[in-house]
C-alpha cells in the first residue's frame, strides 16, 4: 500500500525519508506514545451527560483516542483544547475522540465542555470502574486503539494532540486501518508525491463516506462539478482513494476515479 500525504499535513518524518518500512511502534514513539502493557482494550458502556449510551465496540473500524480526565484536574485541561482540534482536523472521518471523565456529575461536565467550546463525547465514569479496566492510577492519561479494538499507543501526562506531527502519524494509522492493513504490522513510507491542487466531482451524486470503502457510512453527496479540497491519497487494491474537504467543510473519502483535477489554485 501506498499513502500520499499533503506536505503541510505530515511531519517532517515523512517529508525526508526515502522509501523505508517502520513499524507501528516506532511511528507512535515519534510522537511520544508508547507500547501498552495490555493489548485488547476493555471494551465498556458508558452513558454521556446527555444520557446517551456510549459504547466502545460501536467505534470498531476507527482510530480511537480514549483519554481519561476531570474537571478539576489542571495538567487534564491542558490538553482539552488540542484534544478538539484533533477531533474537528478529522470530522469524524476515521477518528474517535472519547474523553473518559472521571466520578464527576452531568451537570459539571457539561458546563465545562460548553465554557470550553469542546464538542467531543465525553462518557461518564461515575464509579472509576473502566478506569480499573484500564490500569489508570493518574490522570490524565490516553491510549489509542486500532481499528480492530487493540490497544497500541499509551501516554501519561498531558500532551499536545494537534501537532503537525500527530496528525500525519494518525492519518498514517487511519489510512493503514481502513484500507485492509494489519496496524500490528510493518508500515511502508513512500516520499510525498506532486498533489492535485483542487478536485471536483464526474457526475452528480457522488457520495462522500467516512471512510475508504464502498460500505461505509455516507456523510454527502457532490453536485455536479462541486470543488474539494484534497488533504491525502491511499492506494492499494487496484483503486485508489481522495481524503477531501467540501465546499461545506465537511471531511471525508472519495474514490479517486469518482473526481478529476481541476486548474483553479486552492
Amino acid at each position: 500500500m501506498s499513502i500520499a500525504l499533503l506536505a503541510t499535513l505530515t511531519s517532517p518524518l515523512f517529508a525526508q525519508q526515502s522509501k523505508s518500512v517502520t513499524s507501528v511502534d516506532d511511528l507512535l514513539r515519534s510522537v511520544g506514545l508508547s507500547k501498552p502493557s495490555m493489548s485488547g482494550a476493555p471494551d465498556f458502556n458508558l452513558l454521556d451527560p446527555n444520557g446517551t449510551l456510549v459504547g466502545l465496540s460501536s467505534y470498531r473500524g476507527k482510530l480511537v483516542l480514549l483519554n481519561f480526565w476531570a474537571t478539576w484536574c489542571g495538567p487534564c485541561r491542558e490538553e482539552m483544547a488540542s484534544m478538539e482540534n484533533l477531533s474537528r482536523s478529522f470530522g469524524g472521518a476515521g477518528l474517535a475522540v472519547l474523553g473518559i471523565n472521571q466520578r464527576e456529575n452531568a451537570a459539571v461536565v457539561t458546563r465545562f465542555m460548553k465554557t470550553n467550546g469542546l464538542n467531543f463525547t465525553t462518557p461518564l465514569d461515575t464509579t472509576g470502574r473502566v478506569a480499573g479496566y484500564y490500569r489508570v492510577y493518574g490522570i490524565p492519561v490516553s491510549y489509542l486503539i486500532d481499528t480492530n479494538g487493540q490497544l497500541i499507543g499509551v501516554k501519561s501526562g498531558p500532551m499536545d494532540w494537534a501537532t503537525p506531527a500527530v496528525i500525519g502519524v494518525f492519518r498514517k494509522l487511519i489510512g493503514e486501518g481502513n484500507s485492509g492493513g494489519a496496524l500490528g504490522r510493518s508500515i511502508n513510507l513512500e516520499p510525498t508525491t506532486p498533489f492535485p491542487k483542487m478536485l471536483r466531482g464526474r457526475s452528480d451524486g457522488i457520495a462522500v463516506r467516512s471512510r475508504q470503502d464502498t460500505d461505509s457510512e455516507i456523510i454527502g453527496k457532490l453536485s455536479l462539478g462541486e470543488e474539494l479540497a484534497p488533504l491525502g491519497k491511499v492506494s492499494g487494491a487496484g483503486e485508489f482513494w481522495y481524503m477531501v474537504k467540501t465546499t461545506s467543510g465537511a471531511l471525508g473519502w472519495v474514490r479517486g476515479g469518482d473526481v478529476e483535477e481541476t486548474n483553479r489554485q486552492k
